[in-house]
């Protein structure tokens, strides 16, 4: 008896289908490529019970002849490519003629349609790999695509599906993917007759992108956009400040040719390019838009397109990492009022706190959403001997300090006009220095802006001291192998090694800076392996942390004036690590917030 034969033509129908619709966000994901495909510059997604009951997207683009919808919904019917050389040639989102024969054989799929060239309404129902005959009738304008009951035919596909909420917000971050890459298409989405997400057509990327970030309550003031073009490709990107960060990657996203991708070396490039902007463990807000030549890239490589080669993958990863760098800046946090805001996320308005006018502004057709009563703040009797007790402590401080004879402080700097002169007032948690500069009232975190200028001291200044006594080390066979190449790197940083024997080695000098270090230093050697500007960035940073002023020590008037005077004359007030050690809040602010107008 044969054991092999040919599947049913419906069973292969249906495991091919597995292969490209997962959920429902995988039937959304093609009929929206296929909208924009189209020409679109309206499409409407609706879906009920989380997509798996119904999904429907409609568009108002050039739509369908007859002629070819009876073809349409057969496999590899598609009219994106017609030879071998168009794959190396894709100026399409869709391309393999896949989508709508796998989702015919788990739905029952409608497609709608009025034809821009005939002007002829047309509509075919496949329902579970059962075709009809192209009926008459379809919309006024564009296309309407609609899949029903997601795997009902298939109850343990069925079953492996979240539960319908989950679904929709699947959905809903597609729409959003699409929409961010596409800013002169207005997007809707619907979920179960409500409406939860609305974006009209933007002027720019960065107009696109930042109806996703207010949302997140982020300013547009902390958002750059930037552009660089190189041989044979374009970059876009919208990009938040250091002040904008999350705990992990999933804002930093990648789009080749209007695709999203999934790209880990060029998330890597966003990582690099913000280098010590970030702490440790900090990832930026990043939108990354690559046009590249189709030639040069290949999407044909899963059915889902979301994995892509990219022959010029080098080019462009430096490209990013070079815009980033040259583009954010770093600012200075301010202190800034808090004022009411609403958005529409999800299914409800949610009220934010964050700069603004003061009015109340809403966002993405917020328009239900019932305004949110103001707190009522219980009246409390003032303390009318308020005046009186800071009057005493002000008297007590200055006969103190009549008291207390202090050092003659060197003369400050005429060249310095008035308003710009750094006036110390004090320390604040034995952590913070507080000072005024112009219009400005400044906090300064001492051991931070210590460690980033006793850091930039060591670059300049690398004093070599020969241990009378050689420091002996053992290290495994990777950093022996790595010590053995890099000799020279470490002469550099002013660490002299040399070799023992296989495995051990001795420290017969390093910098002078590094004396009572030496258990760091080893350590450092033992663990670092790294080009040489990275590991001369982390040897100093390491010991300036060290020699660095600690949160919790006192210091005195003349030392706290002249750390302020180096921090803000740095180019950036951030530590060797990254974070920034300063912060702003403006006359006009603190007035503000005072309840003081003039």
């Amino acid at each position: 008896m044969a054991r092999i034969n040919l599947l049913d033509p419906l069973l292969s129908q249906r495991i091919a289908a597995s292969e490209v619709i997962e959920r429902p966000l995988s039937i959304l994901r093609e009929f929206l490529d296929n909208a924009i495909d189209a020409g679109a510059d309206e499409i409407r997604t609706s879906i009920d019970g989380g997509g798996i009951d119904r999904l429907s997207v409609s568009d108002n683009g050039s739509g369908i002849d007859r002629d070819d919808l009876r073809i349409l919904g057969n496999r590899h019917a598609t009219s994106k490519i017609h030879s071998v050389d168009d794959l190396y040639d894709i100026h399409t989102l869709g391309f393999r003629g896949e989508a709508l024969y796998s989702i015919g054989a788990v739905t029952k799929l409608t497609v709608s349609t009025r034809s821009a060239a005939t002007g002829e309404p047309s509509t075919l129902v496949i329902d579970n790999g059962m075709r009809s005959e192209v009926m008459d009738g379809g919309p006024e304008k564009g296309t309407t695509v609609t899949a029903e009951d997601l795997f009902m035919d298939i109850p343990a596909r069925r079953s492996f599906l979240k539960r319908p909420s989950t679904e929709a917000s699947m959905c809903r971050a597609m729409v959003v993917s699409k929409a961010l890459a596409f800013p002169s298409i207005r997007f809707t989405f619907s979920s179960d007759g409500a409406l939860r997400l609305d974006w009209p057509k933007a002027g720019s990327l960065k107009e696109r992108v930042m109806m996703l970030y207010r949302g997140e309550g982020i300013a547009d003031a902390d958002v750059v956009e930037l552009h660089g073009d190189g041989d044979g490709f374009s970059i876009d990107i919208v990009a938040g400040n250091q002040a904008v960060r999350r705990s992990d990657r999933k804002e930093i996203r990648i789009y080749v040719n209007g695709r999203a991708v999934e790209e880990y070396s060029l998330q890597q490039a966003v990582s690099y390019g913000y280098g010590e902007l970030l702490p440790g463990g900090a990832f930026p807000y990043a939108v990354v838009f690559i046009n590249d030549d189709p030639e040069l890239i290949d999407f044909n490589i899963h059915p889902t397109k979301k994995e892509v080669k990219i022959r010029n993958k080098a080019e462009i990863h430096h490209a990013i990492v070079t815009l980033i760098q040259d583009g954010v800046k770093r600012r200075i946090p301010e202190i800034k009022p808090m004022q009411q805001e609403f958005y529409l996320s999800g299914t409800e308005g949610v009220r934010r706190t964050e700069g603004g006018t003061g009015t109340a502004s809403y966002h993405q057709s917020c328009r239900s959403v019932p305004p949110i009563a103001e707190p009522q703040i219980p009246y409390a009797e003032k303390d009318r001997a308020w005046l009186e007790k800071a009057k005493a402590l002000m008297e007590k401080r200055e006969k103190s300090r009549r008291e207390s004879p202090a050092p003659e402080r060197p003369k400050e700097k005429e060249e310095n006009p008035p308003e710009e002169r750094i006036r110390y007032i004090g320390q604040a948690f034995h952590l913070f220095l507080i000072a005024e500069k112009g219009h400005d009232l400044y906090l300064v975190d001492q051991h931070a802006a210590h460690e980033r200028i006793l850091y930039d001291e060591l670059l300049s200044k690398r004093s070599v001291q020969p241990l009378l006594v050689p420091i002996r080390i053992e290290v495994d066979q990777l950093t022996d192998s790595f010590l053995a190449e890099h000799l020279s790197v470490y002469e550099k940083l002013g660490i002299t090694i040399r070799r023992k024997e296989d495995g051990v080695w001795e420290i017969t000098a390093m910098p002078a800076s590094c004396r009572s270090l030496e258990t760091e230093i080893v350590d450092f050697i033992q663990s670092a392996r790294a080009d040489e500007k990275e590991l001369e960035s982390k040897l100093f940073a390491i010991i300036a942390c060290k020699a660095a002023i600690k949160a919790g020590d006192d210091i005195d008037r003349w030392s706290a004036e002249e750390l302020l005077q180096k921090a803000f004359s740095l180019s950036e007030p951030a530590c060797p690590h990254g974070r920034t050690f300063m912060i702003r809040l403006s006359e006009k602010e603190l007035r503000l917030m005072a309840g003081r107008t003039g």
